[in-house]
């Protein structure tokens, strides 16, 4: 960001020949972002994407912060790793 450059993308690596040494696993890409958010200007953390074969185009992978999600409302884990509950209702005017 100090050069006027965003990460945009985290590519993870294709399974291709030669490119053996380059490669990770998706968990290790995980963590790799995981270590970013919360840590790093949410300008700075690039979309961790994956190019799927056969022309399926770029997927991003999304880590999952919904705990579950039920009558009372929604339970959320943040970067840390704690959990907050979250009332997903439609209030009607002066209950909140």
């Amino acid at each position: 960001l100090t050069v006027r450059v965003k990460p945009y993308y985290l590519f993870q690596c294709d399974p291709i020949v030669g490119s053996e040494h380059f490669r990770t696993t998706i968990a290790k890409g995980k963590e790799i972002m995981d270590g970013l958010r919360g840590h790093t200007s949410g300008f700075a953390v690039p979309y961790y994407v994956v190019d799927t074969p056969g022309g399926g185009g770029k997927v991003p992978i999304l880590p999952d912060y919904e705990v579950s999600h039920d009558e009372k409302g929604l339970c959320l884990r943040n970067y840390e790793g704690k959990e907050f509950m979250y009332p997903d209702v439609v209030a009607t005017h002066g209950t909140l």
